[in-house]
């Protein structure tokens, strides 16, 4: 409301080409960590992360600006804001990094809880430099996103601080082998995935300017924090299949956790989309009057997707993440043909159903895939009320393990 939809696309630009070299920097420091963890430790898996962290962040901002000039429809880093997308990849890094190693120990509380202090600290920040300073630029939602990033960093490795024990560095290479080739399957499949759900503001700030790109972004933030209930499932999901080498009791927990999504997705989709567009005006302006619009268009494939949240937690935590690569790869395929099509013509709603079309292609093929590893049958996808009461035992079962 009181930035701006132009200023809005700008920070939403920053944040895509953030969140591309986090995809890089994820290579040695995402959730390969998850599932190593258990089995290797955190010391021996802090030095690759945090080093590969500092390269990348420097290297890939380089290379994003490079290509930038070169071949200027692929400049997704807003005109003078290269270092600041530098030290904004670093920090979220070696959060993500810290947060990754927590998870592998099964810390959730400690996950959740400093989620939550990132996002206070973000808020107030924010609120400090609109209200107090008065500033209303770029660099206020900068600022925000940088120094709640710091906080998070800081209370990550306090809370890994009981569990850092210095073992010798032997063996490394095999152990970094490991990482890459887990890493790899896991990082193109996020690469690709973050394409599909960030491509389109590039299209549109092509096709119909930085303002639109701002309305899309808000659309797709709003529709996307629905996908807030799956996350926080598959977190719990795929930390437990990490540690855990029964397959059954991993596609039992899969399939409560599918059904559980669907239904209150479903229901959450639907509560937003009966908030008329009048009320989108008034808390964010006039001039973000097409969001209901944009959220429309993406309804089906936000709820169809968030199945897929839960199945690809699945994949990785049996150690089958080339699963989530294809389907990905799939899904970008159909979000560049759909949206080339459809976003000159149609404009943000175009994005929207693209998006869908494209979040639609990617959980069918994971339904499908899955099916054919576990055996499950029809009559298994029927809701029941042991999948709420499977749901709750597992979040109580990752509380006790944190104390």
């Amino acid at each position: 409301n009181l930035l701006g939809p132009e200023i809005v696309g700008t920070v939403s630009l920053i944040i895509f080409s953030v969140a591309v070299i986090q995809l890089l920097t994820n290579f040695f420091a995402g959730s390969a960590l998850v599932y190593l963890t258990p089995r290797t430790g955190i010391y021996r898996l802090f030095i690759p992360a945090y080093a590969w962290s500092f390269i990348l962040s420097a290297g890939a901002t380089a290379l994003l600006l490079l290509a930038g000039r070169v071949w200027p429809v692929t400049g997704i880093i807003p005109e003078g804001y290269g270092l600041h997308v530098a030290a904004l990849a670093l920090v979220l890094s070696l959060s993500s990094a810290n947060q990754m190693l927590l998870l592998g120990l099964e810390k959730i509380r400690a996950v959740n809880v400093i989620s939550l202090v990132q996002s206070v600290v973000m808020l107030a920040v924010l609120l400090l430099m609109l209200f107090g300073s008065g500033t209303r630029t770029v660099i206020t939602m900068y600022a925000a996103l940088l120094v709640s990033g710091l906080a998070a960093l800081v209370l990550g490795l306090i809370s890994l601080r009981k569990d850092w024990k210095r073992v010798p560095l032997t063996g490394m290479g095999p152990l970094l082998g490991e990482i890459l080739r887990f890493g790899t399957y896991v990082q193109v499949a996020n690469l690709c995935q973050t394409l599909n759900y960030r491509i389109s503001l590039k299209f549109v700030d092509h096709f119909s300017g930085r303002g639109a790109v701002g309305v899309l972004s808000l659309g797709l933030q709003l529709a996307e924090s629905l996908w807030i209930i799956s996350r926080s499932m598959a977190t719990v999901q795929f930390a437990r299949l990490s540690n855990d080498n029964d397959f059954q009791n991993g596609v039992r927990l899969t399939v409560s956790l599918v059904k559980v999504s669907l239904v209150v997705t479903t229901l959450a989709m639907l509560m937003l989309l009966t908030i008329p567009s009048a009320v989108y005006e008034w808390v964010f302006s006039a001039r973000f009057t097409e969001v209901k619009a944009v959220i429309t268009a993406l309804a089906a494939g936000i709820v169809a997707l968030s199945i897929s949240i839960i199945l690809s937690g699945f994949f990785s935590g049996i150690n089958k993440p080339w699963h989530n690569t294809i389907s990905s790869a799939a899904g970008l395929v159909f979000t560049v043909i759909f949206g080339l099509w459809l976003i000159p013509a149609y404009g943000i709603r175009g994005a929207g159903v693209s998006a869908s079309v494209s979040y639609l292609a990617i959980t069918l093929y994971q339904l499908i895939v899955f099916a054919r590893l576990s055996g499950t049958r029809v009559a298994d996808w029927i809701p029941r009320r042991n999948d709420f009461t499977r749901l709750v035992s597992s979040m109580r079962q990752a509380m006790d393990r944190n104390g």
